[in-house]
């Protein structure tokens, strides 16, 4: 019986099963490998949906790399809905195929293209729905990508309410031309408990390309440029909200960590009642006040 159990063991048959076991298991490997190094672009659409579009629109632009692919993907469109959203919500794919989560922290003038053909997506809604309103929230390197869209935005397309979500920008980046295009309040949420922000940045540096520092928005909120003026201050009043991590936020699943303010039920509780905060809409007057804050901005 031995020696019959022995054959059986060291049969033909078993050892090409075996083999053919071992190479599913290397080719099941590497197919998961391919998207933890590349990126899958794909998969950053799986939360889009088009229900909707007629009542105004949401666009969620998720972080750098693998994780910034499915992050967010599903979680923030299922939270906003549990909070009552009817617009459409299209999750925005920008990372890169190749060069994962380095790239997109770091190349700046990729993103800035990708940037470009966001503007060029909430244009296209605006042009078919006007006076819809369009909504931004933005995780972690995909607030830089949100800032430049908005910014390359002509004055006469608004955007409602913006949201950052451990945002990797500089904390004093100068949002004053992204701010002339918001009509509804930027909202920053921020935790000095965020480990990836503040042992990440100083080595691969911020979105914006602030080199060896930890100061994010992400980790202190949004201040304005050291050397703001008056009106530039002034602009900053009106449309920012920073907020700080709360420790009554950890019952809705969001415990100060980089990722986990995407949980359904933070973005259900916390982030989408903002959504519904009403606009406000600029007369003449706060126009050519803001533009003189962009001036002056410009002149330093």
């Amino acid at each position: 019986m031995r020696r019959r159990s022995s054959s059986i063991m060291n049969s033909p048959f078993r050892t090409h099963r075996s083999a053919t076991f071992a190479a599913w298991v290397r080719l099941f490997g590497a197919a998961m490998l391919v998207p933890a190094l590349t990126g899958c672009t794909w998969m950053s659409y799986l939360g889009t949906t088009d229900y909707g579009r007629e009542l105004g629109k949401t666009f969620f632009v998720g972080g750098a790399g693998p994780l910034g692919n499915v992050t967010g993907t599903m979680e923030v469109p299922r939270g906003l809905r549990k909070a009552g959203y009817r617009g459409a919500i299209e999750v925005f794919g920008w990372q890169s195929v190749i060069g994962g989560t380095l790239r997109d922290q770091m190349d700046r003038k990729r993103n800035e293209q990708q940037a470009r053909r966001l503007a060029g997506r909430i244009r296209a809604y605006m042009d078919a729905y006007p006076g819809r309103r369009v909504n931004l929230i933005g995780l972690s390197a995909g607030t830089g990508i949100i800032t430049w869209a908005i910014e390359s935005l002509p004055e006469e397309y608004q955007v409602g309410t913006v949201v950052f979500l451990g945002s990797s920008l500089y904390r004093r980046y100068d949002m004053t031309r992204a701010m002339q295009r918001i009509d509804g309040h930027l909202h920053c949420f921020y935790s000095a408990r965020d480990r990836v922000l503040r042992f990440g940045l100083p080595l691969a540096g911020t979105v914006d390309r602030k080199t060896y520092t930890s100061s994010a928005v992400g980790l202190y909120g949004l201040a304005a440029p050291a050397d703001a003026d008056v009106t530039l201050r002034n602009l900053y009043r009106a449309r920012l909200r920073n907020h700080a991590y709360r420790p009554e936020w950890r019952r809705y699943g969001y415990h100060g960590q980089h990722t986990d303010c995407v949980s359904p039920r933070f973005i259900a509780h916390i982030i989408g009642p903002l959504l519904n905060e009403p606009l406000q809409p600029r007369n003449r007057a706060a126009r050519v006040r803001e533009s003189n804050a962009h001036e002056s901005t410009e002149r330093r």
